[in-house]
């Protein structure tokens, strides 16, 4: 079977790729990457420039089966569907030869750079047999089972969760500048990520002080086909760090989609640089609610002295 490398083309592309991601999530206790809520995510974020770097991965009858995009750094996402994972040999070497650039670090040559999760033992045998080797920067993937969930929120008199609303826009965007990394928003990359497919405005929360000004919020991107949910971003505004405000808004997070019906929660804490036992802010917070470790999506690297290969 061969695999067949072509450029984003139109919308219905964009939903084929939609459906294969949702087929991915199919073992809730696997994780890969994108979600449908990632995938929109990345999409709000790069516009038209996401779409045209977007590869789309298909086999001789025309079925895309998996998508490659180049992110921050250079880092490639490449996801394949269910039953197609024996063609990563493959995609990979399409991509090393499309996406081999300079060191990002302090070495001489060629390097490519791909995710993958460590439990992902097919890739990562497929990686490691290409010549990659795991690097220290990672992606950590956590997971909470929302049947089993029963912590109610409590927020000081007067501090509220509900949906975003219009006039909550600009204070929003601006505290989600300093708690999303590398992805900054401004007002016409929000509204892109309110038209995403997946994206839902009672999903869209934020918490507001007794003033109705927003101090901290959550996107919610609910996967109705798998009846699983994700968080991506969160956060609050630095004025209002190491409060409860967050432990509470995720209380309140899984409240609202236990009541819902859905059956689990995934969250990512990205920016991560080594396997550090010190964990930051984000991290002691989702160990304190109760979110399990699913697993670490890490970098792996290759030299360009095999990366024709």
């Amino acid at each position: 079977m061969t695999v067949y490398f072509r450029p984003y083309r139109d919308e219905r592309d964009y939903m084929s790729v939609r459906r294969v991601i949702s087929h991915k999530f199919t073992d809730p206790n696997r994780r890969y990457y994108p979600s449908l809520g990632d995938f929109d995510y990345n999409r709000a974020f790069g516009g038209e420039k996401f779409l045209q770097n977007l590869t789309l991965c298909e086999i001789e009858n025309g079925t895309i089966i998996g998508a490659i995009w180049s992110g921050h750094y250079r880092i490639l996402y490449c996801f394949t569907a269910n039953g197609y994972v024996h063609l990563e040999d493959e995609i990979f070497a399409w991509a090393e030869k499309h996406y081999c650039g300079s060191s990002l670090e302090d070495r001489n040559g060629q390097e490519v750079y791909i995710w993958g999760y460590v439990e992902d033992k097919p890739r990562v045998e497929t990686l490691k047999a290409r010549g990659y080797e795991q690097h220290t920067w990672y992606m950590y993937s956590g997971v909470m089972d929302l049947e089993t969930a029963n912590q109610e929120p409590c927020f000081p008199e007067g501090v509220k969760v509900r949906p975003i609303e219009t006039g909550d826009l600009e204070l929003k965007i601006i505290i989600m500048a300093g708690s999303a990394g590398l992805t900054t928003p401004d007002m016409e990359i929000y509204r892109r990520l309110m038209s995403c497919p997946t994206y839902r405005q009672d999903l869209d929360l934020v918490i507001v002080d007794a003033a109705n000004q927003v101090i901290g919020f959550a996107n919610i991107w609910l996967d109705s086909a798998n009846n699983i949910a994700f968080i991506e971003p969160f956060g609050t505004a630095p004025t209002h760090r190491r409060r409860g405000f967050a432990t509470n808004l995720l209380y309140e997070c899984m409240r609202r989609l236990k009541e819902a019906g859905v059956s689990k929660l995934y969250i990512n804490h990205g920016g991560m640089w080594t396997l550090d036992p010190e964990p930051d802010d984000a991290m002691r917070v989702y160990t304190k609610v109760g979110f399990q470790e699913l697993g670490n999506m890490f970098v792996w690297c290759k030299g360009s002295s095999d990366s024709t290969s």
